[in-house]
């Protein structure tokens, strides 16, 4: 099955190309909203109370801002959070795409790299937008202040590292139409998978 990964930094935009791409008849496995899920199953439950106590949680759902305040101030943090996090949204995501029936899926993740899935992938798409875009798309959807969005963004890849691993970049500024840029995506894997048959 061909594996399309889709990446790019917080408010560049993965979640609208990840719609685009569902429009056209690929459909699309959101790793955040994943994890968000998983965060809330007993084994990963288990170690994050061990780690934060019981306050990481209210009512068996995960506490996130809590959590957000921990780990975006301390990378090791983080990098706990993610060791843990990561196989399991690796291992979700192949269950997921196992059970699907189209030729094509596409992964959506702002850390495809850091947690593997781009070896899964037969090729990386990576969002970009304008820094300024970026920060007020993500102050409006999260409530977040200038400097929350800035301290996430610096926990991230930088745009020339999304750019310089992936196979294309779509600029989702507003100005390109995406969806004759996914459709030539769309068709180039086709081909190249036609090629290797």
């Amino acid at each position: 099955m061909i594996t399309i990964g889709l990446t790019g930094g917080i408010g560049s935009g993965k979640s609208f190309v990840a719609e685009r791409f569902a429009a056209n008849g690929i459909p699309c496995y959101n790793c955040d909203e994943r994890a968000k899920l998983l965060y809330d199953t007993d084994n990963i439950k288990h170690l994050v109370t061990d780690r934060y106590g019981a306050e990481a949680y209210n009512g068996g759902k995960l506490n996130r801002q809590f959590l957000a305040n921990r780990i975006f101030a301390d990378k090791a943090e983080l990098e706990w959070i993610n060791s843990i996090i990561h196989p399991a949204v690796r291992a979700d995501f192949e269950d997921w795409r196992s059970s699907q029936t189209t030729e094509m899926v596409a992964v959506e993740s702002a850390i495809l790299f850091e947690g593997g899935l781009d070896k899964l992938c037969n090729a990386v798409v990576a969002v970009t937008a304008p820094r300024d875009v970026r920060i007020a798309r993500v102050m409006k959807r999260d409530g977040a202040s200038r400097q929350q969005v800035l301290q996430r963004i610096g926990n991230q890849n930088s745009d020339a590292v999304f750019e310089a691993n992936a196979d294309y970049v779509i600029m989702n500024d507003g100005s390109s139409d995406i969806d004759i840029e996914i459709k030539k995506i769309i068709e180039n894997q086709r081909n190249a998978q036609a090629a290797k048959a």
